[in-house]
């Protein structure tokens, strides 16, 4: 279910002297995210923009991105990826997946098959990528392609951490429930110091319902 809410106050940032372990040019942006009723709100994607060039020896290194396949749901439910990247989708059940996305930013089909992984795939543009499985209707899960390499997604306790170095960024928001652009308009920061920031939704998350299987596997 969409959310049509617009995405309210409480940016409430506390700077603090400690380093972290991080360099003098670098700085932790630290998020949590709840609903309107204080719950912690988890795959909210956060995308640092730099407005700067960026030195190569502070690009973050990119995790291998899988997408696996696990009693018939993807986990993770939402991916982040810097554009450019190959992602992964192994079937870790023992019945077969048929992986396919119609989302104008990447096309594609992965036929029928079990308990192996495909061949990676290669995610060159930005933007939110649906995906599905032919054979299971209820199974959907998202990547969400970024231009920059600086980006978080909070975990099931609302929270993201994120290394940043020093400089202005434009900051953009999207969950699955939610409409990003309504939800939180982008908005530039600057960051010099380590932050720590509350983001506020003015409305609930629902969540889905564990899929009965009582249908048998199929």
């Amino acid at each position: 279910m969409k959310y049509k809410t617009l995405f309210t106050a409480l940016f409430l940032m506390a700077c603090s002297s400690m380093a972290l372990g991080q360099n003098a040019q670098t700085a932790s942006f630290s998020i949590t995210l709840n609903d309107s009723d204080g719950e912690p709100v988890d795959n909210g994607v956060f995308l640092f923009e730099p407005q700067f060039e960026v030195d190569e020896h502070q690009m973050p290194h990119q995790k291998p991105a899988v997408m696996n396949q696990i009693d018939k749901q993807f986990e993770p439910h939402v991916l982040v990826v810097k554009a450019g990247t190959e992602v992964t989708f192994p079937n870790a059940d023992n019945l077969f997946h048929h992986v396919y996305s119609f989302s104008p930013t990447k096309q594609f089909e992965l036929k029928l098959y079990k308990e192996f992984t495909a061949e990676p795939l290669r995610f060159e543009n930005a933007g939110i990528v649906d995906i599905g499985c032919n054979i299971h209707d209820w199974m959907l899960g998202y990547i969400v392609v970024s231009d920059s390499p600086y980006f978080g997604k909070t975990n099931t306790e609302g929270q993201s951490l994120v290394s940043l170095p020093h400089g202005e960024y434009t900051v953009r928001f999207w969950h699955p429930e939610v409409e990003g652009e309504k939800a939180l308009p982008p908005q530039s920061i600057s960051v010099s110091t380590d932050i720590q920031v509350t983001w506020a939704l003015n409305t609930t998350i629902s969540l889905d319902d564990e899929f009965d299987s009582a249908f048998g596997d199929y």
